[in-house]
């Protein structure tokens, strides 16, 4: 008896753990920028730091919510990613939201099979 695998459930599958993974990754970067808000320092970060540091955290809530819901989670993943690495990645934020987005790039392929003829846009 031949055992059918789904690329559906394995691309799901694929992208939680990876939903996992770059939180854990991005996270790690996210405690360490937590020290620009050390109450150490008399001065309190700038403006485009609390940006950045929200659009962070936000990228981590989409990698999270993603696992439960995944076009709300994708969702932030792809405007904080763009928003986040482009402010604070300089030359290499193309690759770091590329990295980031995999998990959005499976989802899509998922709901792609299991709507073939939905339209995303007109």
């Amino acid at each position: 008896m031949a055992h059918h695998i789904d690329p559906v459930t394995v691309s799901r599958t694929a992208a939680r753990i990876l939903s996992l993974l770059l939180f854990l990754l991005w996270g790690a970067f996210f405690v360490e920028h937590l020290s620009w808000f050390s109450t150490e320092s008399l001065n309190t970060p700038p403006v485009q730091i609390w940006f950045a540091q929200g659009a962070h955290f936000l990228l981590l809530a989409g990698y999270l919510s993603s696992l439960r819901w995944e076009r709300i989670g994708s969702l932030l993943i792809t405007v904080n990613a763009v928003l986040f690495f482009g402010y604070a990645a300089g030359t290499n934020a193309v690759p770091f939201i590329i990295v980031s987005m995999f998990p959005v790039m499976l989802y899509a392929y998922c709901w792609h099979r299991e709507h073939p003829t939905t339209r995303i846009a007109s």
